[in-house]
């Protein structure tokens, strides 16, 4: 099935300039689309059930963290403890951190850097204070699109009006992320999944978005194209319907390996394979 005009664009881009991916970026098992599977707090309790997750690029990060569908669904306008921003990451010293961007709250909830370490697909953070331990299953498992935009501006083909805005868009193989700060009334954080040739809203702080195509919910046009334009090398153009919207590049890469899994030693190897018939009974994977 053929993919829409904005994706196949942005797949040309990446081809024919190459790749881009920021100086100061995470580590590439960092990169993708994760769900998280669990947090646990050091006063013995988890919570399994609040939906979060979290898209990486390589230096831009999109969150977003809801109630179970059915509490959202019956109070759909209460949005004041649905979590959604975008922040730039700093990765120093072994730590993770985020900077700027943009946050539906008004305080940040998570202030501590994370400590994290990746085995398998699954990726364990940790506060360092030891107040609690996240743990983050990675959702892709194929090669595929990795692009991190950040959104600098809109503008209408129709009058020249523009105006600055902030937000952030990242796509990882078959899942994509959006934050876009149009007012206080419409901050938009949606998580999408790609079905057919086209991705769907799956999770959203506004219910009413969900199963919405999200390239059309976000820029209110059927497709659109990107265009690239060698005297501004840092930025790129979304053209749809009557708008145009200009993105900083965090990361564009046309063919990402995305790490389902991780390396381990020779001697880990060897005393998985010799105790495979109980280490193996009931494996699967987990997300």
């Amino acid at each position: 099935m053929k993919r829409k005009r904005w994706i196949e664009s942005l797949v040309d881009i990446a081809c024919g300039q190459g790749a881009v991916w920021p100086r100061n970026s995470v580590p590439e098992w960092m990169c993708g689309a994760f769900r998280r599977r669990c947090i646990s707090f050091a006063n013995g309790l988890t919570d399994t059930d609040t939906r979060v997750f979290w898209l990486q690029s390589g230096a831009l990060t999109i969150d977003l963290r809801l109630p179970l569908e059915y509490e959202q669904q019956a109070e759909p306008e209460n949005k004041a403890d649905y979590e959604g921003w975008y922040a730039h990451s700093v990765w120093q010293h072994n730590l993770l951190d985020w900077q700027g961007g943009v946050s539906s709250l008004s305080e940040n909830r998570w202030p501590e850097p994370a400590e994290l370490r990746r085995v398998g697909n699954c990726m364990m953070e940790f506060a360092p204070s030891g107040a609690y331990v996240e743990d983050w299953r990675l959702l892709n498992s194929v090669p595929g699109l990795f692009v991190g935009l950040e959104l600098i501006g809109e503008e209408d083909l129709t009058t020249g009006a523009s105006r600055e805005l902030q937000g952030a868009l990242i796509l990882a193989g078959d899942y994509m992320g959006a934050v876009l700060n149009r007012s206080a009334e419409e901050f938009i954080t949606d998580i999408g999944e790609l079905e057919g040739d086209e991705f769907v809203v799956r999770h959203s702080r506004d219910i009413h978005r969900t199963g919405k195509l999200m390239f059309s919910a976000l820029f209110e046009a059927d497709d659109g194209e990107f265009f690239y334009d060698t005297s501004q090398p840092e930025q790129i153009r979304l053209v749809a319907g009557q708008k145009s919207w200009s993105f900083r590049i965090d990361t564009l890469v046309g063919d990402f390996h995305f790490a389902p899994g991780t390396s381990q030693s020779e001697s880990a190897e060897r005393w998985f394979k010799q105790f495979q018939s109980t280490l193996g009974r009931y494996l699967r994977r987990v997300v």
